[in-house]
């Protein structure tokens, strides 16, 4: 079977399991050999110094600090070929628009995140991606691809179960040192249960909710731990305006919906 022709694995089981704890896992989703082409992608990507977000000022890479959370990189399927694959998979969708319980899955873009080893790397901060995202109401999704095996040591993520259900809150300053979603909801007296580590081998992928809080620790390797993210909107998630919007902003109405070419439907009917 090739990796586009993958079935997604989302069970009403495992929808129940989201929906309670705002994540969820599956260990082996692709296989070793089935991500090494995203590596390379995500490599050359690095090679030629492709910017963080085409166009945008700087190429989008505006903090030194932020460059040691993480090499990130946005929407790369709309340049590298082999990476639209993976972008535009129709089993993640397809899981995605099971787990939100909607018609159809619009991508919002994906996201290449490299986290450098060694000393110098830095944690990701407690947070939620919602409060980022120029979107309401809640819903939209992320499948987080293991692009090499990921452990509390080289920087895996952590999620809060049951987090999502506080719904958004105000946004924290990523790269911020001690900036934290989980510290600032503990001062509001929210009880925040014991996050888990979402450790996996090279090709594994968890799902969370935009609202679930979550983190990465540094990478204490030598090596650099490379990951994908690809962001998916429900149907019933509308644009709100007011941020960027993956580079369709100035071309979508302020609560309609995410109809453009750069947010494609990718599973489910319209």
């Amino acid at each position: 079977m090739s990796v586009a022709e993958k079935q997604s694995p989302a069970t009403p089981k495992d929808v129940a399991f989201y929906r309670e704890n705002g994540f969820i896992r599956y260990p082996g989703f692709f296989s070793r050999d089935e991500v090494a082409a995203l590596g390379d992608a995500i490599d050359l990507a690095i090679e030629t110094n492709r910017e963080r977000i085409v166009g945008a000022p700087a190429g989008g890479r505006t903090s030194e600090a932020y460059e040691k959370v993480f090499n990130q990189m946005v929407n790369l399927w709309t340049d590298f070929p082999d990476v639209k694959t993976y972008s535009f998979h129709h089993a993640l969708a397809e899981t995605a628009r099971r787990l939100s319980v909607c018609r159809h899955v619009r991508i919002y873009h994906d996201h290449a995140m490299v986290k450098p080893g060694g000393s110098g790397s830095r944690a990701t901060n407690w947070h939620q991606d919602l409060p980022y995202w120029p979107m309401e109401p809640d819903g939209a999704l992320s499948a987080w691809v293991a692009v090499d095996d990921v452990t509390v040591e080289n920087g895996c993520l952590h999620f809060v179960p049951g987090s999502h259900r506080l719904g958004p809150q105000e946004p924290i300053a990523l790269g911020v040192a001690g900036e934290s979603i989980v510290a600032k909801m503990a001062e509001k007296g929210h009880a925040v249960a014991e996050p888990v580590a979402m450790e996996m081998a090279a090709g594994g992928v968890t799902f969370h909710h935009g609202c679930n809080f979550h983190h990465a620790g540094p990478n204490l390797t030598d090596r650099p731990r490379r990951a994908f993210a690809v962001i998916y909107i429900p149907d019933y998630v509308r644009f709100t305006g007011g941020k960027d919007a993956a580079g369709a902003a100035d071309e979508m109405t302020a609560g309609g919906p995410w109809e453009h070419p750069l947010h494609p439907i990718l599973a489910g009917s319209p």
